[in-house]
C-alpha cells in the first residue's frame, strides 16, 4: 500500500517537515557508502536551521498541554495514564532546552566552515577542503556515525516531542474504506466542528497514480494524476476507476 499524508493547518505541515528531515538524518548515517558523509552534513545543517527555532519549542509545548488537558477529560484508562506521563516528561525536556536561534556551532571550526562551504555553488567538496578530506581519511565509519549522533542528539527533546505528537495524531486517525472516483477528482466533506489536522489516502501498491489535495474547513477535495504528459493524464484519468482509502486524523 501506498500512503500519502497531507498536513490541513501549518503547525503539523511544520512537524511533518522536521519529523521527515530527522528520519532522513537516521537512514543517511547508516548508509555505508563514499560520499555519504556529505548528505549527512547537508541534511544536520537543516535539523539546526529548523529545529533550534524558538517558535518550534513554544509550539510543542503548547500542543503538548492541549493534549494533557484533553486527557483529563477522558476516562483514565492505563493507556490515558501512560500517555499523560510520557507527555509531561517530554514537556518537562522541552522546558530545559535553551534555545539558540540559528546556527550556533559552540566553537566547532570544522563545523562552521562544513556550512560556509556548503552554501556555496559547488557544496562541499574535498578539492576545495583539505581538512574534511583528512577527516574522512582518519575516522572510521563508526567513529563517523558517533559523531553524527553525538551531533544530533543535541536535538533530541525536539525530535522526541515530534515523533511521540505525530504517532499520537496517526493514531486518532478515522480511515474510509472503498472511495472511488472515475473522474481523477472527489470531495470529503470535514466536519467543522472538529480540529482537522491530517489526511491520510492510502493506494493500492500497484496504483499508478498519486494524490494531491486543496482543502477548506469544510472539505477536502482530492486529485489524483499520473505524473505523465497533461494528454495523457487526461485520458488516464477519465478511463480508469481510483479507488482508494481516506482517514481524516484529529488531535
Amino acid at each position: 500500500m501506498n500512503k500519502y499524508e497531507f498536513p490541513l493547518n501549518e503547525r503539523i505541515r511544520k512537524f511533518l517537515r522536521i519529523e521527515e528531515i530527522f528520519k532522513k538524518m537516521d537512514a543517511q548515517m547508516s548508509i555505508k557508502k563514499e560520499f555519504s558523509e556529505f548528505s549527512c552534513f547537508n541534511t544536520f545543517f537543516d535539523i539546526m536551521a529548523t529545529a533550534s527555532r524558538a517558535d518550534l519549542k513554544v509550539e510543542l509545548i503548547q500542543e503538548i498541554e492541549k493534549q494533557r488537558l484533553k486527557l483529563k477529560s477522558k476516562i483514565k484508562t492505563k493507556k490515558n495514564i501512560k500517555t499523560n506521563t510520557d507527555l509531561n516528561r517530554i514537556r518537562i525536556k522541552l522546558e530545559k532546552i535553551k534555545v539558540v536561534t540559528g546556527f550556533n556551532f559552540g566553537g566547532d571550526k570544522f563545523l562552521h566552515e562544513l556550512k560556509t562551504r556548503s552554501d556555496s555553488p559547488y557544496g562541499i567538496v574535498t578539492t576545495d577542503f583539505p581538512e574534511f578530506q583528512f577527516w574522512l581519511q582518519r575516522t572510521s565509519f563508526a567513529e563517523r556515525k558517533a559523531y553524527f549522533k553525538n551531533k544530533v542528539n543535541d536535538f533530541a527533546s525536539i525530535k522526541i516531542a515530534i515523533t511521540y505528537l505525530m504517532e499520537l495524531l496517526r493514531s486518532n486517525v478515522e480511515i474510509i474504506n472503498s472511495m472511488e472516483t472515475k473522474t481523477g477528482t472527489i470531495q470529503y466533506k470535514l466536519n467543522p466542528l472538529l480540529r482537522n489536522d491530517l489526511v491520510i489516502i492510502i493506494l493500492p501498491s500497484a496504483s499508478k497514480c498519486f494524490p494531491s489535495i486543496s482543502s477548506n474547513n469544510f472539505a477536502v477535495n482530492v486529485h489524483f494524476s499520473s505524473g505523465l504528459s497533461d494528454t495523457i493524464l487526461q485520458t488516464f484519468i477519465l478511463s480508469k476507476v481510483v479507488r482508494f482509502k481516506l482517514g481524516i486524523a484529529s488531535f
